[in-house]
């Protein structure tokens, strides 16, 4: 007889939430980490910030659910009355919590400030309730049972509502899971999502150990495995054997995997291979060496970038000929090189990359049209220049060209 699932709803609370001002991430977060637990959340509900309304939304759910985790509305503010109407309905009285109280002080401390008065109102807590002790915030989340059904009510702060969930919620529901549930997300750039699966072949291919799903977005083609099991062991196999298969038929295509990401990887190559490398960019604005610098540690490989937008800037900057500029036009592959080549020589680095482009949406013309960019690499390999044609939208084009040129590069890297 199959076990009946272990229900979860989730409970959003805030006017923020319900007029489109922020988006609701944490529902998001919680129904994908309970999911490789194998609990299966069955709804999203959201309310604003009105006594009543949580209070029904609340009744309902419990109606339908084993477990409801509840977002939002436990700071300090007026409008943060959470707290207030979870007392009321399990007819608890507010009590201190000499902990939580110590905790805000030791957290103001931290920042040498005062704890506000007003901060101390978070210390007051049901006396019914389970303190969820919260280690990144003065918001402690609540625990109430009853009649074998649980309520958690956690801050609205994503990083705290997924510390809490971590450290207590799943620890209590991982063993009520009727299996496990693991993702793989393999990312892919530089290719259209038709032309990747007609390289993949048929996905009847994979279905025999998990299922998969086509995610294309601005800047590639994200496949993701979805494994199940009877635990994690099951799953991890199951998707091994799914992503060796693929990187069968498209290994050169995948830049990372989860959450790796490409400036991350490929400043671990250049680490761990002690090279070093400087970047020109001209249409991207310093976008490229915003993202390499994103990854701790950059300082060892990254060791400058310049971003020489203006024709004369290329020349005094990078030493890139006027002649070359004048006969082919600083969107070239010449001139694109020549920028690579500068700039590695100038900061002396292993490599050099570079990018010229027409962002758009004006300063086109019939033969060099907007979103026309040539990106170039160099190294002791020699250099390598290749043309991309983007689209009309400004914003998108600086960011594919940036995505365009970091896989230039990781490909570059690994020949």
């Amino acid at each position: 007889m199959t076990p009946t699932p272990y229900n979860t709803e989730i409970l959003t609370i805030g006017n923020e939430i319900i007029t489109g001002l922020v988006a609701d991430t944490n529902s998001v977060m919680i129904t994908r980490r309970l999911e490789t637990l194998g609990i299966l959340v069955t709804r999203h509900v959201a309310v604003g910030d009105d006594r009543e309304e949580i209070a029904a939304a609340l009744s309902q759910v419990l109606e339908r659910a084993d477990c409801v985790i509840l977002t939002g509305g436990l700071g300090p503010t007026h409008d943060d009355i959470t707290k207030q109407v979870l007392a009321r309905f399990f007819t608890s009285k507010m009590v201190t919590d000499a902990k939580v109280k110590r905790q805000i002080d030791l957290i103001f401390q931290s920042r040498g400030r005062e704890t506000p008065q007003a901060s101390y109102a978070q210390a007051e807590v049901p006396e019914k309730a389970t303190i969820l002790h919260n280690a990144k915030g003065t918001a402690p989340g609540l625990l109430f049972e009853k009649n074998g059904k649980r309520v958690y009510a956690l801050p609205g702060v994503p990083m705290e509502a997924e510390h809490l969930l971590e450290t207590y919620i799943v620890p209590h529901l991982e063993s009520l899971g009727a299996k496990k549930v693991e993702h793989r997300i393999l990312k892919t750039t530089g290719i259209p999502e038709s032309v990747l699966w007609e390289e993949i072949g048929p996905v009847s291919l994979f279905e025999e150990r998990v299922k998969v799903a086509s995610l294309p977005s601005l800047l590639g083609v994200r496949i993701r495995f979805t494994a199940t099991g009877k635990d994690f062991k099951e799953t991890a196999a199951k998707l091994d054997a799914a992503e060796k298969l693929l990187r069968q038929k498209i290994d050169h295509h995948i830049f990372a995997v989860d959450d790796e990401t490409m400036e991350g990887n490929i400043g671990a190559w250049l680490k761990k291979n002690k090279k070093t490398l400087a970047v020109a960019e001209s249409c991207t604005g310093g976008l490229i060496g915003h993202r390499l610098t994103n990854i701790s540690g950059s300082s060892e490989y990254f060791l400058e970038g310049a971003v020489t937008y203006s024709n004369e800037a290329k020349q005094a900057r990078l030493g890139v000929d006027p002649a070359l500029i004048q006969t082919h036009g600083a969107v070239s592959e010449q001139v694109a090189s020549a920028m690579a080549e500068g700039i590695r020589q100038r900061a002396g680095t292993d490599f050099g990359l570079a990018v010229t482009g027409i962002a758009g949406p004006t300063g086109g013309t019939p033969d060099k049209p907007v979103g026309l960019t040539y990106i170039a690499v160099t190294g002791s390999a020699g250099t390598r220049c290749e043309k991309f044609r983007f689209h009309q939208d400004r914003v998108h084009n600086k960011e594919r060209a940036a995505q365009a040129a970091l896989n230039l590069l990781r490909l570059y890297l690994s020949q």
